[in-house]
């Protein structure tokens, strides 16, 4: 059986109490918004703002029992809107996450490239998972 997951880089609108979202996890361009555990669900997304508007690039591996899946890609955030890395795991996956989610690990690491100066920055982290 084989195990798959899609992915797609997304701007997803968000509101917050101070109106901009708050940004944890370290880079000078690129910030990831929350660094907590994700909930394994049919799209799980590692969302991420930037300072200014760059140009993304994206590599997550899903760590699990007997297995690595790497996934890459590249899109435009616009500065202070979060969007990220959507993972969308197909139904054995799926499954298996939700069934030992303490054995599952996203490992996301993230390039942004300054549209107007070309300044780049890179961040890092490894994600747990909760159901």
């Amino acid at each position: 059986m084989a195990l798959f997951a899609g992915s797609a880089l997304l701007l997803l609108p968000t509101s917050s109490a101070a109106g901009d979202p708050v940004a944890t996890k370290s880079g000078a361009l690129i910030n990831y918004v929350t660094t907590g555990k994700l909930k394994v669900a049919k799209s799980i997304t590692i969302p991420v703002v930037c300072s200014a508007d760059c140009q993304v690039t994206s590599t997550v591996r899903i760590k699990g029992p007997g297995f690595k899946l790497t996934n890459t890609v590249a899109g435009p955030l616009t500065a202070g809107v979060p969007g990220g890395h959507v993972i969308k795991p197909n139904g054995p996956l799926l499954k298996s996450m939700k069934a030992d989610t303490g054995k599952f690990r996203l490992v996301s690491n993230m390039t942004a490239t300054d549209l107007a100066t070309g300044a780049t920055d890179a961040i890092s982290h490894t994600f747990k998972l909760k159901r």
